[in-house]
């Protein structure tokens, strides 16, 4: 975090007013199909009819189990009759994050089709005036179109000297996020750790790195800095850099059993969101929403359902703010790497917003979209201003929080739409 020049009174506030620590529910659209889609979403998302959680989503460009939600059929170029729905999607914030370029599970891409899908997807997506900042690896071993994870030697898609590169594509398409297959037990980026158990994580962790070290898995060893921090970056082989973000997982059989919208009441335990909240940290929740398919099994078991509602009566009770991946790991960034300045002129503060020191890009001016939530503790908010590039940002004056001090800022930004287009 970027400081001051040390105003009495004058701070950053670490998440949007009121909130003291920041979810997100990060799914995989493996096996999802669309009625599931819509469904879940209604339950998840609608302030009326459901719980008014602001929860995103992700697609497939390809899929390959019958139904499954996809971008195009199988020759890789035709839209599929769900490319309105996901089109629809992306352009009310429902989906915000790519699912890889496909399903190649059991069996890998053929290189010259996995470069065709992945310039049909970006050409369509961009002519759509479409972006997609969340890149999420996918599947087993033989999906060598993911980017690169400390475990997985064989993802390639950021080598140019691999025929299943097509990394060139995944920036044009706007990806700035990526999660490369590193999960979590715990919650990221806290202002409050808990110092014993940090210090035994550490220790673990070295532990672990030394014993690779000697086994010649030295390539699999994990930062100490990951697992403390959402995001690290991420240098690929061609020469370019993406933020890799770690995500949650909570589960009965272990930390990689495969998640679910039936496993929600392991990960959104009332403890876990407590010891969020205590930490004052980030938490992206892995998840497949769309499993199992619609039909087979009630939608949201009582359990399940009961654990979202908890984490709905922290959000509208401004606890934890809930948002989908892509706003989540955005409002990170800007609180790690915004450069501001605070000064006096004459009766006024005006708090001058920089520059966002990106790691990935290098310094450069933080965009409108990029400003949601922002906030600043100030000793006279009626007095205050936020300027970008010599114009003053439209703020609002929030009253104490439970700090006691009062703030001025920006609101988050809105949650996703729900109005999509029904079956075809």
């Amino acid at each position: 975090m970027r400081p001051s020049n040390h105003l009495p009174g004058v701070s950053l506030r670490p998440f949007p007013y009121p909130f003291r620590a920041a979810l997100a529910i990060c799914s995989d659209i493996d096996c999802c199909d669309r009625a599931t889609f819509i469904k879940v979403h209604r339950q998840l998302n609608d302030p009326e009819r459901g719980l008014g959680l602001p929860v995103g989503d992700s697609f497939f460009p390809l899929g390959r189990e019958p139904g499954q939600l996809s971008l195009f059929l199988p020759d890789g170029r035709t839209p599929s009759p769900d490319a309105d729905l996901i089109l629809a999607a992306l352009r009310t914030g429902l989906i915000d994050s790519l699912h890889s370029w496909g399903d190649f599970n059991g069996c890998p891409p053929n290189p010259p089709k996995l470069r065709a899908l992945a310039e049909s997807c970006t050409d369509l997506l961009l002519a759509e005036g479409l972006r997609v900042i969340v890149w999420i690896n996918h599947g087993d071993p033989l999906n060598r179109q993911n980017l690169p994870a400390r475990l997985q030697p064989d993802y390639s898609g950021d080598n140019p000297a691999s025929p299943y590169y097509t990394a060139d594509l995944v920036r044009r398409l706007g990806v700035k996020f990526a999660w490369c297959s590193e999960l979590l037990p715990w919650p990221l980026s806290p202002r409050r750790p808990q110092p014993a158990k940090l210090w035994a994580r550490m220790a673990v962790t070295i532990g672990k790195n030394l014993a690779k070290l000697f086994l010649g898995q030295w390539r699999q060893r994990r930062a100490i800095a990951s697992i403390t921090r959402l995001c690290q970056l991420a240098p690929l082989a061609d020469g370019s850099s993406l933020l890799a973000f770690s995500r949650f997982n909570h589960h009965p059989e272990g930390l990689w059993g495969r998640p679910s919208r039936h496993t929600l009441r392991y990960a959104l335990h009332p403890q876990i969101l407590q010891d969020l909240l205590h930490q004052e940290g980030f938490l992206v929740v892995y998840s497949h929403l769309g499993l199992p398919r619609d039909g087979e099994e009630e939608l949201f078991p009582d359990p399940d359902r009961q654990a979202l509602l908890n984490l709905a009566r922290h959000y509208q009770g401004g606890r934890i703010w809930v948002a989908p991946t892509s706003q989540v790991l955005t409002f990170w960034l800007l609180q790690q790497f915004l450069s501001w300045q605070a000064a006096w002129e004459e009766e006024r503060l005006i708090i001058e917003l920089k520059a966002l020191d990106d790691p990935v890009t290098g310094p450069r001016q933080p965009q409108p979209l990029e400003l949601f939530g922002l906030c600043f503790y100030s000793p006279r908010p009626e007095a205050t201003s936020l300027r970008l590039e010599g114009r003053n940002l439209p703020v609002q004056i929030y009253p104490a929080d439970h700090t006691g001090q009062v703030s001025v800022g920006l609101p988050p930004a809105p949650p996703p739409r729900l109005d999509l287009p029904e079956e075809p």
